[in-house]
């Protein structure tokens, strides 16, 4: 082989192993940060409004029927609700509800053996 071609194959190779090691201190150096913290706070309660319900109501598109229901805020907005008496569910669907409607069917679980 030429001695041209070993040297330029032998400066690709010095790149190569350059720009793995920089990606490795990235990585690195990333995953040493801390975690940041969620900063929403989720509220189960019972609820104090209907105007509430029933905007949850129309945004999932289901019919509201009387009686307690429990609510889940996020951050202080209602965003899921479960009827105490019959377990119906209604939701804000354009936010990521489905662990804030399970929570909600577990409290209503232990609301009625409580009772």
């Amino acid at each position: 082989m030429h001695p041209d071609f070993i040297h330029q194959i032998a400066l690709d190779r010095i790149t190569e192993r350059q720009r793995a090691a920089e990606n490795n201190r990235r990585a690195r150096a990333a995953s040493l940060q801390p975690p940041r913290p969620v900063r929403a706070a989720v509220e189960l309660r019972l609820s104090a409004c209907r105007a509430e319900l029933e905007r949850l109501a129309t945004l999932s598109e289901r019919r509201l029927s009387g009686g307690d229901w429990l609510v889940a805020d996020v951050n202080g907005v209602p965003v899921a609700a479960v009827s105490l008496e019959n377990g119906s569910t209604i939701y804000d669907p354009f936010k990521p509800t489905s662990q804030a409607v399970s929570l909600l069917k577990l409290r209503r679980k232990q609301v009625l053996a409580a009772a």
